[in-house]
């Protein structure tokens, strides 16, 4: 089911800005569409009450042009700890640094001849439920991955939105907040692919992506549930969830890996294993430094990689998808 109607997007900063002109980037050709809130499919909520299925609403970002040939597509998922965040246009701030929304990164990407999908994902405090249970074996050991120390950054996340910090309970509330995420990247995958037609994408290049739990929610959906992706990009993701050794097979997508130099503790341990799961069976893979920034950094903040190249968040993140996705 299609959403509101099409629309340009001249400028993401103030929504008092809208209007119906088309806009150009400095470093692209393509003018950009934007039909928000299309169902993609539903999701199982309020799972300890009155358990019900929700829609969940992603927003198409597609270049104005008409190509003769279906354009890849990049599918992008929001951070917030799993307990806040947007589709759209929100920015989160902390130590005087804000970070760039999906809404930004989903323009960008557009502008470069991508279709590129900014998704939904049910939230902890909906209290989601797996549609299908995960074999365990494919899992990290839940009272290892949900303990007081490992969940401190959402009670940060609680703290802020003032919440109580997380009991057992809530624990077990958020691992499955976390599970139900990537099935739902893997319901918005599943639905560009069989509508592949009406979005003119080509279904067998989709890459998937996303930041902070975004991330996490990209590596599992990739990588765990091993969904038919050609390319992952993290900004600041991890491992948590899905048990990444001995799991990810040779064949896996290539991933491009950012890190803020000052990011969580959790997400630099996180970001190597992951990086180490993937190098040990020959999965091509690249990381790159975010200096002067902690786990929240615009896509304009420069980043350095192993091969001594200075390029911004952005660009890298082009010529990555350009490379898995436009070379084809």
């Amino acid at each position: 089911m299609l959403g509101r109607s099409i629309e340009y997007w001249p400028g993401l900063a103030l929504a008092a800005l809208l209007v119906s002109a088309p806009v150009m980037a400095e470093a692209a050709s393509e003018q950009v569409l934007v039909k928000r809130d299309i169902v993609y499919g539903q999701g199982l909520i309020d799972a300890d009450s009155q358990p019900r299925e929700r829609d969940l609403l992603m927003d198409w970002y597609q270049p104005a042009a008409v190509s003769d040939e279906p354009r890849p597509a990049v599918i992008m998922a929001f951070g917030g700890s799993f307990l806040r965040g947007s589709k759209g246009d929100e920015h989160f701030h902390e130590n005087g640094s804000q970070d760039s929304s999906m809404a930004e990164y989903c323009l960008a990407f557009a502008r470069r001849g991508y279709n590129c999908f900014s998704i939904e994902y049910r939230l902890m405090q909906e209290n989601p439920a797996l549609a299908e249970a995960i074999p365990v074996d494919k899992l990290m050991p839940e009272n290892l991955a949900i303990t007081p120390q490992t969940t401190a950054r959402i009670d940060f996340a609680r703290q802020a939105q003032g919440l109580e910090p997380m009991d057992d309970k809530l624990r077990a509330q958020f691992w499955q907040a976390l599970l139900s995420a990537s099935e739902d990247m893997a319901s918005a995958v599943a639905h560009v692919r069989s509508q592949s037609d009406k979005y003119s994408v080509d279904p067998e290049r989709i890459a998937i992506g996303g930041f902070s739990a975004g991330a996490i929610t990209a590596i599992n959906a990739a990588y765990g549930r091993q969904l038919p992706v050609k390319a992952v990009l993290s900004m600041s993701g991890s491992t948590w969830g899905y048990l990444l050794p001995g799991h990810v097979g040779n064949s896996a997508p290539p991933l491009l890996q950012f890190v803020g130099q000052e990011d969580l503790p959790g997400v630099v341990r996180g970001s190597a294993a992951v990086a180490a799961a993937l190098d040990d069976v020959g999965v091509e893979r690249q990381m790159a430094w975010v200096p002067g920034f902690g786990h929240f950094y615009p896509m304009g903040a420069v980043s350095l990689a192993a091969d001594f190249s200075k390029l911004s968040v952005e660009q890298r993140a082009v010529e990555f998808l350009q490379r898995q996705l436009m070379t084809q």
